[in-house]
């Protein structure tokens, strides 16, 4: 029955001329773990390949930050439209002016925007999107208001929202075109052609 199972241990035999010795029992050799070496190329690879996709990190962030402020915007212009429809009665999106001690020009929606009926004296907003300034976001020609008629058309005549992170020389710049018909046109640059 001893046959039936594997030895546990290794067995090593020496024998000299004529003698013999007993057995020595060896313990198998297992490694575990890494050497403090490995550890350091491992940790100075990850360190490298963090180090070149970091300016990729970056860009993709402000990236989907345009994207999702220019998504918000054209969302909360087609709720103006349909919110326009539904009551009969003239809307209007106008910037928010509260982010920033400074006084905004003309045009400049840095701060967010707000839908409501301007022929509401309480100047209620029906909706709200607030924004803390990082991104520059222009209205050209520089309005403060883009009102929407009765019949849910945007009263806007070739005007064009420029979104772009704020530091000077950004690269992700999208820009959202509304024609006389009121139809939306987005473009990944600062101008139309």
């Amino acid at each position: 029955m001893a046959d039936m199972h594997p030895p546990f241990f290794l067995f090593e035999s020496h024998r000299t001329a004529g003698a013999s010795q007993p057995l020595k029992l060896c313990a198998p050799r297992h490694h575990s773990g890494f050497s403090l070496t490995e550890l350091c190329v491992v940790a100075a690879l990850i360190g490298i390949a963090a180090a070149m996709a970091a300016p990729a990190i970056g860009q993709w962030h402000w990236r989907a930050r345009v994207e999702n402020t220019a998504h918000a915007w054209a969302a909360d212009l087609q709720s103006a439209r349909l919110h326009a429809l539904r009551t009969g009665r003239a809307m209007q999106l106008q910037r928010l002016s509260g982010c920033t001690q400074n006084n905004l020009p003309n045009g400049d929606w840095r701060c967010g925007w707000e839908l409501v009926n301007p022929a509401d004296s309480s100047q209620s907003a029906v909706l709200s999107h607030a924004l803390n300034g990082e991104l520059s976001v222009v209205l050209a020609p520089a309005q403060n208001q883009l009102p929407v008629n009765a019949q849910g058309e945007p009263v806007a005549d070739g005007l064009r929202l420029v979104i772009q992170p704020a530091q000077p020389g950004s690269k992700p710049v999208l820009s959202i075109y509304i024609n006389t018909a009121g139809r939306l046109r987005m473009v990944n640059a600062g101008n139309c052609s």
